[in-house]
């Protein structure tokens, strides 16, 4: 994507945007990770690694550091458009847990090492998210996850639901509704909003997380009926309205591929009651 195609899209977006409202709100979930009890509010799927660090969630797989020796021995980083780390990350695996690796294929293509962090509440139809996230990794890929449900509507941890592993098609082609929002994708530019099952693109904004790779950045989902919100630094970035059966309620979850690594804090969601 060129610069002037991205120039268009994000004032595109913005113009869409400008209807804009204040809304009142009740805090009803706040984790601010200053003890490992925060921790028991949230449950791992793949093979994810997370602890508390000086008073912040860190986030990460347990391969990422293949990741990382991968991509120094080859002089490059991952953006986010391509899947060579899983060069590195198969073997490594496969070395850890034997035959169990055939659960992280997908039609006879290695797609494991990634991780989904789930938090166990359950939001209202009408939201707000808010968190702090800094990244420790020049390479991609985070996301957000919100309104999560089985295709029936119930509880992302029901029994009757497909086991699942970090694995991407688990969540975006399988028996689960969710969107989700993926962001830090150096390369890229854009940060982008799907639609789940089917991941569908539904927007693209700009990415303002690529202003400062290093650096410490606020991040906001306001999702207030049928319309979708996101802020980067208190700075709209995009909204969409979703005119087919627009997602409710639901579980919320932070997703990370191998190659990334970051720290979250302050992690709210507050009721939208007006």
């Amino acid at each position: 994507m060129n610069q002037i195609t991205l120039t268009l899209l994000c004032l595109i977006s913005f113009l869409g945007c400008k209807t804009h409202k204040e809304h009142q709100t009740k805090l009803i979930y706040s984790c601010n990770f200053n003890a490992p009890s925060d921790l028991s509010n949230w449950v791992m799927e793949g093979p994810g690694i997370a602890t508390i660090q000086d008073g912040k969630l860190l986030l990460h797989s347990k391969y990422y550091d293949v990741t990382s020796a991968y991509y120094t021995q080859n002089g490059g980083h991952f953006s986010g458009l391509g899947a060579n780390f899983y060069e590195a990350v198969e073997p490594a695996m496969k070395k850890d847990l034997g035959s169990e690796i055939e659960k992280y294929y997908v039609d006879g293509v290695f797609r494991g090492g990634h991780l989904v962090y789930w938090n166990k509440f359950k939001t209202p139809e009408n939201y707000i998210i808010e968190c702090e996230f800094q990244s420790l990794s020049e390479n991609a890929l985070h996301m957000l996850m919100f309104s999560c449900t089985g295709n029936q509507g119930q509880d992302v941890f029901d029994n009757a639901l497909k086991k699942r592993f970090g694995v991407a098609a688990q969540y975006t082609k399988s028996d689960l509704h969710n969107y989700r929002i993926s962001f830090f994708a150096p390369g890229r530019g854009t940060t982008n909003m799907r639609k789940c099952p089917g991941r569908i693109l539904t927007i693209k904004g700009e990415d303002l997380t690529l202003k400062d790779l290093q650096g410490k950045h606020h991040l906001k989902i306001i999702k207030y009926k049928n319309t979708v919100e996101w802020y980067i630094n208190n700075t709209l970035s995009f909204r969409y309205q979703d005119t087919n059966k627009h997602l409710k309620g639901g579980q919320t979850a932070i997703r990370l591929m191998v190659p990334a690594k970051g720290l979250y804090d302050n992690y709210n969601i507050y009721e939208i009651i007006d």
